[in-house]
């Protein structure tokens, strides 16, 4: 383990400047230790003799207690049962080491300790106006966390967490709750005990706010104990956002509020509109007499580690419909197309009808841009003009249509009429023609002609087909020519009229 080398190049380091103090017997032990219940303990310990060096055979190290228990004996078969497999020599006694170490430590290992050195073929010492006794704890002493009282977010920083124990060659294990560089080094105190200093160094953010940060050490025997605190970071302003209320009527006046979070809290707020102009500032600001249309708005928020600002929000301004000027109907041959726009929040229910409300038409079409709602009403109108009538929550509106007279449809109406007209005034005029003709002939005429038309009684029934007459009579009926028509043979006397109708 790291910490028992150091320890051992320590003690080596303190035995060295002890045995240059000179040739006598000296031993150099804390009077008292802390130990751990469970966990385990160190006596540190230095002697010296007089004379030369001596080789390790020639040296035998005894710890026993005041009851003269033998806690430890060069030879393990002399140690007392009750410090069996628990005693051991830390140090090296040809360098004059002579630290004891007990693991576990119990109750029972009080003491008070005496160190006996033992030299072949020269002498026995005890050092009996140097004993050691040792504190047993139940619990640990919990570890000293250190951290600045303010740390920025995205500065580097280093804490520290030192703790105290008694047992360089199996220290305690300590875990930071972070993540981060850490780094140890560990330090003999003057009554036997071992300090340990731990560094966590890590870069904080605005999570690490509020956030518990705690050490935590583990002592040989499972005993641990933490220390815990709680960091404060210092961030500039973020989640900053604009709270209103979820609607406004167009006219009425609404309170905005800039939302943020920072450390520490905001101490101004800016309100511009969205083109970047300032409009006002302060936490709230009033928006009076508020138009169907407002200018998005954002607000930014400042405090000693810096600012932000909110994304520009839209009011939802609540208005009744208003159908726009360029609603209109237009139409071609025998079809009509009307179109009604609204603009209205939220969207209106746009209906048609021409002169009875009751009897609503069906459109044809609905689009929607944002707060405009534009309808379509397609085909044949019995009437002039048509209603738009637009409604929602906040009201309701009608504009009249006029639907224009199509020129081409009228033009058609007037040819045919026209035509109509020649084919009625050349019918009459033929047939007053033709009665002024037929009151100027002779009546007596006609009947001679009657008399001399004869039947064949012999004669067979043909269907002949007649364009002429004989002679150069005039015909004044109406003929229909090249027509065939089945009848019996007759017989027309020359030089006479023929006023019937062939």
């Amino acid at each position: 383990m790291p910490f028992c080398w150091l320890c051992l190049c320590i003690s080596f380091l303190w035995l060295k400047v002890s045995v240059a103090k000179g040739d006598s017997w000296h031993l150099e032990v804390p009077p008292s230790v802390v130990g751990l219940e469970g966990s385990c303990v160190v006596i540190p310990c230095l002697f010296s003799y007089p004379g030369p060096d001596r080789k390790a055979s020639d040296l035998t190290g005894i710890w026993f207690t005041d009851s003269n228990e033998i806690a430890y004996h060069s030879s393990t078969t002399k140690i007392s049962t009750n410090f069996q497999h628990r005693s051991s020599l830390l140090g090296d006694l040809r360098h004059r080491n002579c630290s004891l170490k007990i693991s576990p430590l119990q109750h029972t290992d009080s003491g008070p300790f005496t160190f006996r050195i033992e030299i072949e073929d020269f002498n026995k010492y005890s050092f009996a106006k140097n004993k050691v006794s040792i504190t047993v704890k139940d619990t640990p002493e919990p570890p000293t966390l250190s951290v600045e009282q303010q740390i920025k977010s995205g500065k580097k920083v280093t804490t520290t967490c030192t703790f105290l124990h008694s047992c360089p060659s199996d220290p305690p294990n300590l875990t930071w709750s972070h993540q981060g560089k850490v780094s140890s080094q560990s330090t003999r105190q003057t009554n036997g005990q071992w300090k340990v200093t731990s560094s966590l160094s890590f870069t904080p953010s605005k999570r690490d706010h509020v956030k518990l940060l705690s050490c935590t050490a583990v002592f040989t025997g499972g005993k641990k104990v933490s220390s815990i605190t709680v960091l404060n970071v210092t961030y500039p302003p973020v989640s900053v956002e604009v709270i209103s209320s979820s609607s406004v009527q167009e006219g009425d006046s609404v309170e905005l509020n800039c939302s943020s979070d920072g450390n520490p809290a905001a101490h101004a707020y800016q309100w511009f509109t969205e083109r970047g102009t300032l409009v006002s500032e302060g936490h709230t600001y009033t928006l009076k007499s508020v138009k169907r249309h407002p200018e998005p708005l954002y607000c930014t928020a400042i405090n000693t580690e810096g600012q932000a600002s909110s994304t520009p929000i839209q009011l939802n301004v609540l208005y009744p419909p208003e159908i726009k000027v360029g609603s209109s109907c237009t139409s071609e041959i025998s079809t009509a197309t009307c179109l009604c726009m609204v603009d209205s929040h939220p969207a209106s229910d746009i209906k048609w009808w021409t002169s009875d409300p009751s009897k609503v038409l069906n459109s044809s079409n609905t689009e929607r841009h944002g707060s405009l709602t534009i309808v379509t009403l397609q085909g044949a109108l019995d009437s002039n003009t048509v209603h738009c009538h637009a409604s929602n929550s906040q009201g309701n509106s009608t504009m009249t249509l006029r639907v224009p007279h199509n020129g081409k449809l009228v033009y058609t109406a007037v040819a045919v009429s026209v035509f109509l007209a020649v084919i009625t005034g050349l019918t009459v005029w033929m047939v007053k023609r033709s009665r002024v003709s037929s009151k100027t002939e002779d009546p007596v005429t006609h009947r001679k002609t009657e008399e001399n038309v004869t039947s064949q009684p012999g004669s067979e029934r043909e269907c002949k087909a007649y364009s002429t007459y004989g002679g150069s009579h005039n015909v004044y009926g109406n003929m229909t020519l090249e027509e065939e028509q089945c009848s019996d043979t007759y017989e027309v006397t020359d030089g006479d009229a023929v006023y019937a109708n062939m």
